[in-house]
């Protein structure tokens, strides 16, 4: 080892003689640059949003078309030329409140007392809209951005009460508040982050552009950039680092729309335009729907309240089985305002015709209208103005037939009644049946109102309804994917459950990862532990490709009371759970979310975990049902017998856990 060191010190002192002797024989040294590292391949590094001020640089029409459009204005700074409302009228009365409104050079002001009580000036720091309603938003203390009440309507010009769109989130019990950076931000900004602080119930928010911008439609712009800006370098990679919405498969495409224009949950973060939406995503179908008097969705399924087209079009027989896409349509996805695009005109009916040539070559034949009458228009008939949006009425998306039958039924609008006011749906139904006889694309439309009716009744027929549509590909994934969410309420009638459970264990093998995600979902709810063929089939699903079919396996896994599984399946399956967690950080500000947390670790035998977020829950609201019951159970794994007695004997009679609180309660009194 000595002699090795040795030598090792003596060469690097003959290579110093040597240097030395090079530099004073001859010319001075030449000082050389160091070698700069050479950057790994674009294809390896990450992708990074750059903001719309980079796409400019080369795109200057695009951006031009955009930035006038309202995707660019979703949300912008509260400055002249982009408030509308008109803040000269001072004193407005709104549902009985009084407010004052105000400029003062320009900032804008609002004085209201509904949150508080108290006379509060609030400076109006963004605007949110600006097509048909324009909303004033202002940061509080802790870092919440809240919708004031006052809303201005751009095409009425006039005052409203933002209440009037909708039921809003409740304010830890206090008042309703529309709070805008909990829920709503993330279509109306780019590269947005929530900035929540559980500890100190504080938002500090932040984002990268407003509205809704270029790299929310084309994926984050790092490495297109790069190229082009470095072409000499890169100039042989034939990629082009961009998502172009257009070049996309007919189901991936409508996914990047789908992103904000989807009734949906959060499963996981970071879609990027290309992204499959159910890695990220799980829409909130019909079968999910409580009583209200503002549904989200008619009883047939179709969309009723807006912002949900995506899931309107992926009902459409013209994308099942048509392959059709929104750029289809939306060509110039750029200038989305469709009163501005002579395209999208209800008198042009060269976008359907395009593929319906031979109702285009004789179009009185097929409409028994006038040719240019609104009874030939395509739009008028197969996507009439039933969606309810903010004080209007849109398009509905699912182009599908009218249906009179539904409408005397359950009381879904029809395009020949919307347009023949005078007359009855039945007056309605003989003229269909005059002109086109019973379709079965008709019998379709009615059979799912009956289906989805009649399974909130446990209805015998329904049942049967439901099995043929679960495994019906021609219903295509949105109205499979409901029935097996319908199915899901018969596993408590023992003369269903068996039919109903071979239903779900069909539909969890289905081709598309919406029918599988729900069937999996409700394969949990089974209650049946001792079937093998529901746990295989659990653990292929908690290895699934798409994300949220995972997620939904392990909740089921949990349910049925399995925590752990053999071989390659469980790393799978701790992941999902994994992935559960992460979701409940993200959602660190919404109570509901964080109770679902906790009993989700309760399940997979983790109290400490379980009582973090029941503490985080019940410190964002201490009223909603089964928090105190389950913060009570919390204390008693902390030793803290007092205080969960106390929170038992707070649990009120309607709480779904009120039994088990009293029963709770009778084991511990002193």
């Amino acid at each position: 080892m000595r002699s090795t060191t040795t030598l090792a010190c003596a060469g690097a002192a003959l290579v110093a003689v040597l240097g030395l002797f090079a530099t004073t024989a001859g010319s001075p040294p030449v000082a050389t640059a160091a070698a700069q590292p050479v950057p790994p391949p674009l294809s390896e590094q990450p992708a990074m949003m750059v903001g719309s001020g980079e796409c400019l640089t080369c795109h200057e029409q695009a951006h031009d078309d955009w930035t006038s459009s309202r995707h660019s204005k979703m949300v912008q700074p509260a400055v002249p030329g982009q408030v509308l409302g008109d803040f000269t009228q001072e004193n407005l009365t709104l549902r009985g409140e009084e407010y004052r409104i105000r400029r003062v050079g320009p900032k804008y002001f609002i004085t209201e007392a509904f949150f508080t009580g108290e006379s509060v000036e609030h400076e109006v720091d963004y605007t949110l809209g600006n097509r048909r309603i324009q909303h004033y938003l202002t940061t509080l203390e802790d870092g919440r951005v809240i919708v004031l009440p006052p809303t201005w309507d751009v095409l009425r010009r006039e005052w409203f009460h933002n209440l009037e769109i909708a039921a809003p989130d409740q304010a830890e019990g206090i008042v309703p508040v529309q709070l805008w950076n909990k829920n709503c931000f993330g279509c109306h900004v780019s590269d947005q982050m929530k900035g929540f602080r559980p500890g100190e119930n504080r938002y500090d928010t932040t984002w990268l552009d407003f509205g809704t911008t270029c790299e929310r439609c084309h994926g984050p712009g790092s490495r297109h950039v790069d190229k082009y800006m470095n072409l000499d370098f890169y100039g042989d990679d034939p990629e082009s680092y961009i998502v172009q919405q257009t070049r996309l498969d007919h189901a991936t495409n409508s996914m990047v729309c789908a992103q904000c224009h989807s009734f949906r949950d959060q499963m996981a973060f970071g879609f990027a335009a290309g992204d499959n939406y159910f890695d990220h995503f799980f829409p909130i179908l019909e079968y999910t729907q409580e009583p209200s008097e503002d549904p989200t969705w008619y009883p047939d399924g179709k969309t009723r309240r807006f912002s949900t087209n995506t899931l309107g079009i992926w009902q459409s027989e013209c994308f099942v089985e048509g392959g059709a896409t929104c750029t289809g349509c939306h060509i110039d996805p750029h200038r989305p305002d469709i009163e501005k695009n002579e395209q999208l005109l209800p008198t042009n009916n060269d976008l359907c015709t395009g593929c319906h040539e031979a109702i285009g070559a004789d179009l009185t034949a097929h409409t028994f209208h006038p040719a240019q009458s609104e009874g030939s228009s395509c739009v008028e008939c197969h996507m009439p103005r039933s969606v309810t949006s903010i004080r209007a009425k849109m398009r509905d998306h699912s182009i599908s037939i009218p249906s009179p039958r539904n409408t005397a039924r359950y009381g879904v609008p029809n395009a020949c009644t919307e347009c023949h006011t005078a007359e009855s749906p039945e007056w309605a139904g003989d003229r269909m049946d005059e002109w086109w006889g019973e379709t079965p694309r008709r019998r379709k439309i009615e059979r799912r109102a009956d289906a989805y009716t009649g399974a909130r009744e446990l209805s015998r027929e329904a049942l049967n309804l439901l099995l043929a549509m679960s495994a019906d590909e021609g219903e295509g994934p949105i109205n499979r994917a409901n029935a097996a969410g319908h199915l899901g309420r018969y596993l408590a009638d023992p003369a269903a459950r068996e039919p109903a459970t071979r239903a779900l264990l069909a539909a969890s093998r289905d081709s598309h990862p919406l029918v599988r995600a729900v069937a999996s979902l409700k394969l949990g709810e089974t209650g049946n532990t001792e079937s093998a063929e529901i746990r295989d089939t659990l653990v292929a699903r908690v290895q699934d490709e798409r994300r949220s079919v995972r997620m939904n396996a392990a909740i089921s896994l949990l349910n049925l009371g399995i925590r752990t599984l053999p071989g390659e399946a469980e790393s799978s399956f701790e992941l999902a759970k994994r992935l559960h967690a992460i979701r409940g950080n993200f959602f660190a500000d919404d109570a509901p979310q964080q109770l679902n947390l906790g009993r989700l670790h309760v399940l997979d035998g983790n109290p400490a975990a379980a009582g973090r977020a029941f503490e985080q829950s019940y410190n964002l609201n201490s009223n909603q049902p089964g928090i105190r019951f389950f913060m009570a159970v919390t204390r008693l794994s902390q030793q803290r017998i007092p205080e969960a007695r106390e929170l038992l004997r707070s649990v009120p009679a309607e709480d779904p856990f009120a039994q088990e609180a009293q029963n709770l309660l009778r084991q511990i009194e002193p």
